[in-house]
């Protein structure tokens, strides 16, 4: 077994080495060989061996200032092996850190467009990234000592320090780091900003519950006692996690991503994390309610335990419900045109929430019609003996999506055939991908359910084993069916028709459009507007001021002709559109 232990190591660097000249390589081809791939690969080594030197010194500095933290409050401080550790990570690895920022100090001098490369802009975003991810841990652990009476932790607090340092520096270097890490860090920031504030709000609601019921009830947020300290106790322990993560959205997205102008990453986050996750914790805490109420009235059993233990986890979905509606309602005003869809005109961007509230709300109450389906089918058709499940909970489960989704798909469809007919909307890409791909999935599920029956009919047959238990089965594929079938019917016609409405001669050829300057979100985003444009931005050396003094009139510009398009900004914001053959 020895034996092969190292080949196996080398197996995994050689791999490795392979992965990233298969990356390089790649890159290469879509840059049309226009990147310098030994500067990609000195990057990749400088700044990778520059992450591992930040966060060796970084540890280094943590573990010194934590010993000093515990022999300040008294504590055992650790032993020499631990002192020598956290010292030579100091020594070996800060002296190494020192030495390569000199290092790349002089080639940032020589060379100031090695600011604008990617590798280093990943860099900073990477290890800004990660500060925040030690620091917001720091700052939960410090909080909750403070407020709560945690233990204090030497190492977390020591972190938090040593990484806000980290961070601040890496703030002040040339450079800046790509959108993408500040989406990311929103995100990551507002789902754990959610989960506490949801648990705050349950703790609350929970006890307004316990106080106007009969009796206090043990339930999944409180102590059954009703008493307002013991739910300050609760609420107290919260906001620790809350005010952590609260700083790092407030940090990522209100005073960085917020400010940014349009971009496909910054739509596609408010869109995918903000608006659809909003929407789709609103339903799901609906759902809950809507079930907790349905499965009192249809279900027996559960009135078994009384109405006080079966209404209790109602505060629960209660307070997921105001914290979705809350993200669904902030998030949707970041959608541009959500408000003037009339008077502004509708993108890409605004069909694209129209269309994910409509195939949240679709899903929902198609998978209701297909369980209502099944119960349905329980009672009619035949069954052994053993069938004797109830149906009434299945009964509460498939009213309670059908009450939760339907709603949703209503009120987003009927905005989304307002529109309906008009060439702009008809050769959408994003309706033929939402109508393609509910019109695929649903057709595939009658085939598979047709399939099915099929297969068990001719089993039967051969077999000689057609009997009740095997007739019992259609009822799933015969639900699955039902609820799909004719949806795959409207939808595919709704397809067809607007393929129809829409000539030939009306739907754009696609062209691409090339500009070339400093910071031209605001100018990308104006021309990705345009119908059958592709943009591709390319950064200008050398020239920091390349930002054309009016975007409007660039994209009047492009708009009014047919071919592909080279745009140069100057240094002055003159711009130069200069046609290109495609």
């Amino acid at each position: 077994m020895g034996g092969w232990v190292p080949d196996l190591g080398g197996a995994v660097s050689l791999i490795l080495l392979v992965a990233v000249v298969v990356v390089i390589v790649l890159y290469r081809r879509r840059a049309a060989g226009r990147v310098d791939v030994g500067a990609m690969v000195r990057r990749l080594i400088e700044y990778g061996f520059l992450a591992g030197l930040v966060l060796g010194t970084a540890l280094g500095a943590t573990g010194l200032l934590a010993r000093a933290f515990d022999g300040l409050r008294g504590h055992e401080t650790g032993d020499s092996e631990e002192m020598a550790l956290w010292l030579s990570l100091v020594v070996v690895a800060g002296g190494a850190l020192v030495g390569l920022l000199a290092w790349l100090r002089r080639r940032f001098r020589a060379a100031p467009s090695e600011a604008d490369a990617g590798g280093w802009g990943f860099y900073l975003g990477a290890v800004d990234l990660g500060a925040a991810g030690f620091v917001v841990a720091g700052v939960v652990q410090v909080v909750g000592w403070a407020v709560d009476g945690w233990r204090f932790d030497a190492w977390m607090a020591a972190g938090a320090i040593v990484w806000t340092v980290v961070a601040v520096v890496h703030h002040r270097l040339p450079g800046r780091r790509p959108e993408i890490f500040d989406l990311v860090g929103s995100a990551a920031a507002l789902v754990g900003v959610a989960i506490s504030l949801a648990v705050v709000l349950e703790h609350l609601l929970d006890w307004a519950y316990d106080g106007t019921t009969p009796e206090p009830f043990l339930g999944l947020g409180g102590h059954g006692t009703g008493e307002w300290s013991d739910t300050a106790d609760d609420v107290t322990g919260v906001l620790a996690p809350l005010v952590g993560f609260a700083g790092a959205w407030l940090r990522y997205w209100w005073w960085n991503a917020r400010r940014t102008s349009r971009s496909p990453e910054r739509d596609g986050y408010v869109l995918v994390v903000g608006v659809l996750g909003g929407l789709a914790a609103t339903v799901v805490a609906a759902s809950g309610l809507f079930h907790t109420a349905l499965s009192w009235v249809l279900v027996d059993s559960a009135r078994d335990a009384g109405a006080v233990a079966h209404f209790d986890v109602a505060t629960v979905f209660g307070a997921l419900l105001l914290v979705g509606l809350a993200a669904w309602a902030y998030h949707r005003s970041e959608v541009p045109h959500a408000v003037d869809r009339q008077s502004g005109g509708r993108d890409e961007v605004s069909r694209l929430y129209d269309y994910l509230e409509a195939g949240v709300g679709l899903a929902a109450a198609t998978l209701g019609v297909g369980l209502l389906l099944g119960a349905l089918l329980h009672v009619v058709l035949p069954a052994p003996d053993d069938w004797d499940g109830d149906v009434a909970e299945v009964l509460a489960v498939a009213l309670t999506l059908l009450l939760a989704g339907g709603p949703v798909w209503a009120r987003a469809w009927r905005r989304i055939q307002a529109h309906a007919g008009t060439v702009s909307e008809e050769s959408s890409a994003v309706r033929r991908i939402h109508l393609s791909t509910v019109f695929g999935a649903t057709a595939l599920c009658v085939l598979v359910g047709v399939g099915t029956m099929v297969y068990l009919v001719l089993f039967g047959l051969l077999d000689g084993s057609l009997d009740v238990e095997k007739v019992a089965i259609f009822r799933f594929p015969l639900a699955a069916i039902g609820a799909t079938a004719g949806v795959a019917a409207y939808h595919g016609r709704v397809l067809r028709a607007g393929l129809r409405a829409v000539p030939p001669s009306a739907r754009p050829a696609l062209r691409t459009v090339t500009v070339v300057g400093a910071d031209l979100s605001d100018l990308v985003g104006r021309l990705e507007e345009l119908p059958g444009v592709r943009v591709v931005h390319r950064l200008r050396l050398g020239a920091p001021g390349a930002v054309p003094s009016d975007p409007d009139a660039v994209a009047a510009t492009v708009a009014t002709t047919a071919d592909d398009l080279l745009v140069v900004v100057a240094e002055d914001g003159s711009v130069d559109v200069v046609p290109v053959a495609p």
